[in-house]
């Protein structure tokens, strides 16, 4: 019985994933949030071991891709990229599950005896474990539970007060479920209101009255072989092939990320760019030395504008924790592992002497502010990644969802462009309108607005969502403090 009451913890963790892309059944992550705040506000017993076998089955299926990362690409043993996985999930899992123990602590301090308003304090509460995800750690803001309602009425939400406050609202509704169970009328309503929240949307793509002509070039070259030597010539008459296909009508021709093996400040790629066509129209990603750092770039070859990639990804781009395991691992000895990180106020690249560019990078897109500072500029947004890292794990398929919801807070069009997919051109409002499938090698063409208006979030940010969690808090505990010195 002891084995059966924690493995139901870990499946209600596990299942809530299955909210996400490219499964996206959203009614899961109710289910899966509303078990845990149940756990974190009832359970008698083994609380704290209910609560991290949550966090074990949500993250470790959650991040799962970054297993297929280190086993298959950082060419380790199974036992040792095993151990590596394994570790990082414990430690997502005691940083940002486990601490949401202390909402009971900070309820049964405070004394709250009304269920709405105790819900609404509950909510407050796990925004900021939420907004923890942006911060510690280097930031892992992976999962976020609003990230759910794209695709349903509800990510008409996101322009206005950005993902976060959607996550507000799930948790209200999953703390309202649990909370006020025993009240019937109330609880059907609050289901009934779940069901409404997750209704499809259909947009159509809107109409493009001033916008440019693009070409993204998908080339997916083989990650086990990228880095050899003798590899290098067959990248580059890949790309020098496919540059060359795309159309004259094009103003913008741009490559994937750090998709040559070498560095844009070298020679082998003055040579390449001798040979390519279209140069003046490239913006491309690459791997670029300054003050013998080395950093993952974006740049313009016309303008020679460049962008140094913000946020790294664990494991891939940095070693997290324990920086002594490079030499000893030899998936820490590939390039993109002692990757430099690039600064937070970096300008936009311009093309065409008029057309500023927001360029975040693979992991860069995670991140809602650091999008946002991009934007405020900016006409179009692009988003280089090499997703080959993550093979066909369920990595690509949040990665592209994470850019449409980018795409639909900013009001910006937006060039997904990676290496073996899936490369898409994304409307304003979050819609594919053209993309190219995982391992297709191609060119993907058509034409992106340019919009200069900016949405509400982009202007204020998650100022509304900061703003009700704090007023929640205060009531609070001015009320405490009104209980304990002005008792009636």
């Amino acid at each position: 019985m002891k084995v059966v009451s924690f493995l139901v913890p870990f499946l209600f963790g596990l299942i809530g994933i299955f909210s996400f892309a490219p499964f996206s059944i959203k009614l899961l992550l109710f289910i899966s949030y509303a078990y845990l705040i149940y756990i974190i506000l009832y359970s008698k017993e083994d609380n704290f071991i209910k609560v991290f076998l949550w966090g074990i089955g949500h993250w470790g299926f959650g991040m799962s891709w970054i297993i297929v990362s280190v086993y298959y690409y950082g060419e380790t043993s199974i036992a040792t990229s095993s151990i590596i996985y394994i570790l990082l999930v414990i430690i997502l899992s005691l940083v940002f599950t486990c601490p949401l123990l202390l909402i009971r602590v900070f309820l049964n301090s405070f004394k709250i005896n009304n269920n709405f308003y105790k819900s609404l304090v509950v909510s407050s509460l796990l925004m900021l474990g939420e907004f923890s995800r942006y911060y510690l750690l280097n930031g892992v803001p992976w999962l976020i539970p609003g990230n759910i309602y794209l695709d349903t009425i509800t990510q008409n939400i996101y322009p206005l007060f950005g993902v976060s406050f959607s996550s507000l609202l799930i948790y209200l509704l999953c703390s309202n479920i649990v909370i006020s169970y025993h009240d019937k009328k109330r609880y059907y309503l609050i289901i009934f209101f779940i069901l409404v929240t997750i209704f499809p949307n259909h947009k159509e793509i809107n109409n493009i009255n001033d916008g440019i002509q693009v070409s993204i070039v998908q080339p997916p070259s083989d990650p086990f072989l990228k880095y050899k030597s003798d590899y290098y010539n067959q990248i580059e008459r890949n790309l020098l092939d496919l540059i060359s296909s795309t159309s004259d009508k094009s103003e913008l021709i741009v490559l994937p990320e750090a998709e040559l093996p070498y560095l844009i400040n070298s020679n082998r790629f003055e040579e390449f760019l001798k040979r390519a066509s279209q140069t003046d129209k490239l913006v491309m990603g690459g791997w670029y030395i300054d003050n013998n750092l080395i950093y993952n770039s974006i740049f313009s070859i016309k303008s020679g504008d460049l962008y140094k990639k913000n946020h790294l990804v664990p494991f891939g781009e940095y070693i997290p924790f324990i920086s002594g395991l490079r030499g000893i691992i030899g998936f820490f000895d590939l390039p993109m592992s002692n990757v430099s990180q690039g600064g937070s106020d970096q300008p936009n690249i311009i093309i065409n002497e008029t057309i500023s560019l927001a360029t975040p990078i693979c992991f860069d897109i995670a991140f809602p502010n650091t999008v946002r500072k991009m934007n405020k500029s900016s006409l179009l947004m692009i988003n280089i990644s090499n997703d080959t890292w993550f093979g066909n794990s369920i990595g690509p398929y949040q990665h592209l969802s994470i850019t449409r919801i980018r795409s639909i807070e900013n009001n910006r069009w937006s060039i997904r462009s990676t290496n073996d997919g899936i490369s898409a051109l994304i409307s304003n409002n979050g819609t594919i309108v053209t993309k190219l499938e995982k391992g297709v090698s191609g060119i993907l063409e058509g034409k992106v607005g340019l919009i200069k208006e900016n949405s509400l979030y982009n202007m204020y940010g998650y100022l509304v969502t900061y703003f009700f969690c704090f007023i929640i808090l205060i009531i609070t505990f001015f009320n405490f403090l009104c209980q304990k010195y002005y008792p009636k």
